[in-house]
């Protein structure tokens, strides 16, 4: 609306500046006898005050045109202008501050909601996971949030973030920050700890729903029986708030089915890891691996070496020396440190 109205008081005033150009024009050519090319070059020198003096009205009627239309028209008419400018720009850059602007973004990054607790280190952490990421290092990312209404803090602008002020129980709102053409809509639990957060979360992913948000969209999920319920509504991924850990988002949009895995990880039930007490003594790692799976005892991630230190993902055929390993198993089977160690000695 801002752009709309300087748009429509620039058009007019020019308008009115171009009629007092031309009038003015005229007037020398009547008053003065001046040709057209002298006229508009005294015209033009006038009224940007530039004044050579090597044409000037000397008639009555002449300097009574050029006082009138220029000195009292067109000049008033440029510093309006100009002033009205810099009035604009400023207005721009508060609204731009107080998330009153709406930035037209396109394949961009909407984020709905904020944390309760620790807002802005979740955000900071998270901005900085996906400007880690080469696909994501430019890409825009625009909060929805009524928290920011004095404006972001400069280390969020830094990451290149911007916001909208309000909630996205409004249409309106949720049309301000382009969801309709945004690569992914990211919803999250307004409060982790509280159920009734999952209320909300459906109401803005229902929303989504009506206006036919084809971007992908993410929701946190408080409850677990909610989770089918949010993938009916059209979420594409649905996952658990841990706040402590905003990396899982960011693995859920670039590598989607990774944030699964990694929930598991996080829970003792279902797959999880589990730390075994063996020693291994110059095998190679693809050799564990293999044989602890063909036996069915799980996946083995890491090792612990001599000096305790967790070994991720070690080279294929590295020898290792170990007094522990870290298995992802079953809940249907949980080895025991027995049948570790037996299938490890057990290769050649």
């Amino acid at each position: 609306m801002l752009d709309m109205d300087m748009g429509r008081r620039t058009l007019r005033f020019l308008f009115i500046f171009i009629s007092l150009v031309a009038l003015h024009v005229i007037a020398m050519q009547v008053f003065e006898d001046m040709p057209f090319a002298d006229a508009l070059w005294l015209t033009l020198t006038s009224v940007t005050t530039v004044g050579y003096g090597d044409l000037y009205a000397k008639t009555e009627l002449g300097r009574f045109s050029t006082v009138v239309l220029i000195y009292f028209g067109g000049i008033f008419i440029l510093a309006k202008l100009a002033g009205d400018y810099f009035d604009y720009r400023l207005e721009r850059k508060e609204r731009m501050l107080k998330g009153q602007w709406r930035w037209g973004m396109q394949d961009h990054i909407v984020i709905i909601n904020t944390p309760q607790h620790n807002a802005e280190q979740y955000f900071e952490r998270l901005i900085a996971q996906f400007r880690e990421i080469d696909e994501y290092k430019e890409m825009p990312i625009q909060l929805l949030t009524s928290v920011y209404a004095s404006g972001l803090s400069p280390a969020l602008q830094k990451l290149g973030v911007v916001h909208f002020s309000g909630d996205a129980d409004k249409e309106d709102n949720l049309l301000a920050v382009n969801v309709n053409e945004a690569a992914y809509v990211i919803i999250l639990a307004s409060d982790e700890t509280d159920k009734r957060s999952d209320s909300f979360t459906f109401d803005a992913l229902h929303r989504l729903k009506e206006m036919n948000i084809t971007g992908r969209i993410l929701v946190e999920c408080v409850e677990d029986v909610n989770r089918q319920r949010f993938f009916d509504a059209g979420a594409s991924s649905v996952i658990r708030p841990i706040r402590a850990y905003p990396e899982l988002i960011v693995r859920a949009i670039v590598a989607p089915g990774c944030e699964i895995v990694m929930e598991n990880l996080f829970t003792h039930g279902g797959n999880h890891t589990r730390r075994y007490e063996v020693n291994i003594n110059g095998l190679r790692w693809s050799d564990v691996v293999c044989i602890l799976i063909n036996h069915g005892l799980g996946t083995a991630l890491a090792y612990l070496d001599e000096s305790n230190n967790v070994v991720i993902d070690p080279v294929p055929t590295a020898k290792i020396k170990a007094r522990g390993i870290i298995l992802l198993i079953r809940e249907q089977h949980i080895p025991q440190a027995l049948e570790v160690e037996q299938a490890i000695a057990a290769i050649d």
